[in-house]
């Protein structure tokens, strides 16, 4: 069978094109061939103009496999994904304002510029998890990932929702001193807090999966949000606005990629899956087809 039938849409070109100067200018920046100060204004907007670039290569790329795509055929849904991805990252940097996480550097003094900024990074952090996740499953790579059912009972999903629960609101009233050790918590404590919810509701669910045997899904995002936590801290470490982190690591710990410590880079894997459950929980409220189609 020839997955290869359809056309690459030309905005999957210009996406590439996009990558391959953004690339070259963190090059010639970080080289330090010319003067500094030209390539620094250029390289504010690195990490949004490339994770926009790579959402057209994913997005192309899945419509030369399978004929369909978000931006294809789904234009309206994309825009609620995206609408959604700022929503929930608004949550996480709620999250920043109490626990130590991570902290911005040289963003623009206009308000204006930089809020835009913010938009339209944060929007591209859904769809960059889930065209990766849809790029991996259109490649079978967990096609026969089954096996080890998992039984919901009704005590097991309320005992999920109370621990959850815990999870996301505990970190915030902590002592102090124990706030930065907690992230783990709250990348896992939305998981644990809606997935019944999902489950109840008849929406797509990684909790169904599981007492179906089925781990393909759960497999294909952690695996794509490893893929985007690697592109995401590779491009901020060349971008002039960045980020850095200052929550703690404990001792032993402190080897790093990039940025990010590899303690914390840990923390995308479950970050993807509670994306996932994030966007269906907020999608049902509205729908009850799948609009993701993962």
């Amino acid at each position: 069978m020839n997955l290869y039938r359809h056309r690459f849409p030309r905005y999957g070109t210009v996406g590439l094109a996009v990558l391959l100067v953004m690339h070259t200018v963190m090059f010639v920046k970080q080289t330090g061939m010319f003067s500094p100060e030209p390539w620094q204004q250029l390289t504010r907007w690195v990490t949004p103009v490339c994770w926009w670039a790579y959402i057209l290569v994913l997005d192309a790329w899945l419509f030369l496999r399978r004929g369909s795509s978000w931006l294809m055929d789904r234009h309206w849904g994309f825009v609620g994904l995206c609408v959604v991805s700022v929503a929930v990252w608004c949550l996480f940097e709620a999250y920043n304002r109490v626990l130590p996480g991570w902290q911005y550097h040289n963003l623009y003094d206009n308000l204006g510029l930089r809020f835009l900024g913010y938009g339209v990074a944060f929007a591209t952090i859904m769809p960059g998890v889930f065209l990766t996740a849809q790029l991996i499953q259109s490649w079978g790579w967990f096609a026969r990932c089954r096996g080890g059912a998992v039984r919901w009972s009704t005590a097991a999903l309320s005992a999920s929702v109370v621990v959850g629960a815990v999870a996301c609101v505990g970190p915030l009233f902590a002592p102090e001193s124990w706030r930065g050790y907690l992230w783990a918590a709250v990348w896992l404590g939305w998981v644990l807090l809606l997935e019944p919810f999902n489950y109840w509701r008849g929406l797509p669910s990684l909790y169904r999966d599981w007492e179906n045997g089925d781990w393909r899904r759960t497999l294909e995002l952690v695996v794509a949000g490893g893929i985007c936590g690697l592109l995401w801290e590779f491009w901020n470490a060349f971008a002039h606005t960045r980020w850095t982190y200052v929550f703690p690591v404990p001792f032993g710990w402190e080897a790093r990629y990039f940025e990010m410590p590899w303690m914390g880079f840990l923390g995308f894997f479950p970050f993807a899956l509670e994306l996932f459950v994030m966007f269906h929980f907020v999608a049902g409220l509205f729908t009850d087809e799948d609009r993701l189609g993962l």
